[in-house]
């Protein structure tokens, strides 16, 4: 039977970014209720939003000082209410974050645990993983390993009053839980249970494949295989599943990298507990240059491997074909801008190349996640100074880059091709101060394009991108895409993208130069039976012609024949 999750269209709301209401240079809950009907207009049905609670802010938001909290940044608990009620109003669904791996420092479960003299110390201890100090051969104290936190940095921290390392795997303010102990996990339940009955309509699941770590604490580095992907983390996502999520006919969004096809299938499979979708990340950084140890890792920006791009989906939609629930995006709160990633950012190819990377994903399969801004090409940030950044990450980063050889020129230039807070600067409203986000200064710098690129220029102009995501998410609905089945062609091509799919009442050809080079491509033979139905170039074209412009897409399109 069909579920309301699947032919749904989502749209992320960076919370601390998207609209302030009360002018304090802070996004809020009433700035996402104030942008309802525009979200409506784009043909949005779900609203993601990023985390709300309580915190002290290390990481925006992920790091948890309460979980049945509104942070004072965002609102009230009767603010939250307000977005619920007004979103099921105009039939809009409303997911939030749901973090399980952590929480913040400032917890009151962690300030007990880290305190002996705290009257809960012993209660709240072991919601927490501790590990006692090594020493060397002269006594001088050694952490217990050597694994490196996903933000850079060791994953241990030393806590004098308890004389023992704590783990955290993302930032030192973030402490782990013990998923082993079963105390603590019938009070995140509890937690989860609150928000169900608050009325929310679902969870994307953060960082849900890093719940379990490797107890016996091997020496390794970075040891990423000792604390991501170990199998007794599905153990405790199926039973938040069995007992709370399939019960609420929720929409269940996991976060989790590197999973086989196995894993995968455990995770959002049909007949599965855990999830009802994964958002994978294997086509999110096929641009990397491993040759660059200077800035390496996500830091180090290459050359597109198209043809790495276009095997991850055909192999993602293939993977839960008939056995489970696709997702599709572009990008999220952790990536950089894709028309800055993928496509061109400058004047001459900003507009077509948005129009490019729309095109090629929003024909094919399963639910799609549009990242606010995304749908008026928002760009990577164009900062010139390390204090305009807010990211927890690029400081530890900028460091580590320096210390490998790295430059400041270089260092920048790396942070604002990949850091986390390209994806974050304020949403672009209109060219008034501050971009319409704010009357105040915003928490971090506007991008200086926003005269440029902004939603009221945008739906000023029948040929924008945003006009070309309504088109296309409310195509999606009446072509019913999300239940397509596409056929690629030539996934090994480096430059062509393309591929043939089948909706409700058409079948389409999407084709698509994924670069920024003319080039030449033999067309279908099949072609002559299809009218163009859609282009993205700022002048007429020949539409048989095998020629292809920088970034030039098409889509062409025929009645479905009868069965």
């Amino acid at each position: 039977m069909e579920k309301w999750w699947q032919n749904t269209i989502v749209y992320q709301v960076y919370l601390r970014s998207f609209f302030d209401t009360n002018n304090d240079g802070i996004g809020d809950l009433q700035g996402v209720i104030a942008k309802l009907d525009y979200l409506q207009s784009l043909g949005i049905e779900t609203v993601w939003i990023s985390p709300h609670y309580d915190s002290p802010m290390d990481d925006n938001g992920y790091d948890i000082r309460n979980f049945l909290k509104v942070s004072e940044d965002y609102g009230t608990i009767e603010d939250f209410r307000d977005l619920l009620d007004a979103a099921h109003a105009r039939d809009m669904k409303i997911i939030i974050d749901l973090v399980l791996n952590h929480t913040s420092d400032e917890h009151p479960w962690f300030v007990a645990a880290r305190d002996p003299s705290h009257p809960e110390h012993e209660k709240y201890r072991d919601y927490y993983i501790w590990h006692p100090p090594k020493y060397d051969a002269l006594g001088q104290r050694k952490l217990p390993t050597q694994w490196v936190s996903w933000f850079g940095g060791p994953v241990w921290e030393y806590n004098p009053p308890t004389d023992a390392y704590y783990l955290h795997i993302f930032s030192k303010k973030m402490p782990d839980l013990n998923w082993r102990n079963k105390a603590m996990r019938e009070d995140l339940k509890r937690i989860i249970r609150w928000w169900v009955d608050l009325g929310v309509d679902g969870f994307r699941i953060d960082a849900s494949n890093h719940l379990e770590k490797n107890w016996s604490f091997p020496d390794a580095r970075p040891g990423y295989e000792h604390f991501s992907s170990l199998p007794k983390h599905h153990t405790y996502l199926a039973e938040l599943g069995r007992e709370i999520f399939k019960p609420n006919d929720l929409m269940i969004m996991g976060e989790a990298g590197g999973a086989s096809r196995a894993e995968a299938l455990q995770y959002a499979g049909f007949d599965s507990d855990e999830f009802n979708m994964l958002i994978q990340f294997e086509h999110c950084w096929v641009d990397c240059d491993p040759t660059n140890h200077v800035t390496p890792g996500k830091w180090a920006k290459g050359t597109i491997d198209l043809p790495r791009l276009k095997h991850s989906f055909a192999h993602w939609i293939d993977v839960f074909k008939g056995k489970g629930w696709n997702t599709i995006y572009w990008a999220n709160h952790d990536q950089p801008r894709v028309v800055s990633h993928y496509g061109c950012d400058t004047h001459d190819y900003h507009t077509r190349s948005a129009k490019m990377l729309a095109y090629v994903l929003y024909f094919l399969p399963g639910t799609p996640i549009v990242y606010y801004g995304e749908e008026i090409g928002m760009t990577n940030v164009d900062y010139t100074k390390l204090s305009d950044f807010r990211d927890v990450e690029v400081f530890t980063e900028y460091e580590n880059f320096i210390a490998n050889g790295a430059s400041h020129d270089v260092a920048m230039q790396a942070l604002r091709d990949r850091s986390r807070d390209n994806a974050r600067s304020p949403m672009q409203w209109n060219r008034m101060l501050h971009a319409g986000f704010s009357e105040h200064p915003p928490w971090m710098p506007v991008n200086n394009n926003y005269e440029v690129i902004n939603v009221r220029r945008q739906e000023q102009d029948g040929d924008s991108i945003l006009m070309t995501y309504r088109h296309l998410l409310t195509l999606r609905k009446e072509e019913r895409l999300a239940f397509s089945t596409p056929e690629f062609f030539d996934l090994d091509h480096p430059q062509f993208f393309s591929y043939r799919t089948t909706g409700a009442q058409h079948t389409f050809l999407i084709l698509a130069n994924f670069k920024a080079s003319p080039m030449t491509c033999r067309l279908p033979d099949e072609l002559q039976t299809y009218t163009l139905y859609l282009h993205n170039l700022e002048h007429d074209l020949d539409e048989k012609s095998e020629q292809f412009e920088p970034y030039e897409a098409r889509v062409y399109r025929r009645l479905k024949s009868p069965r």
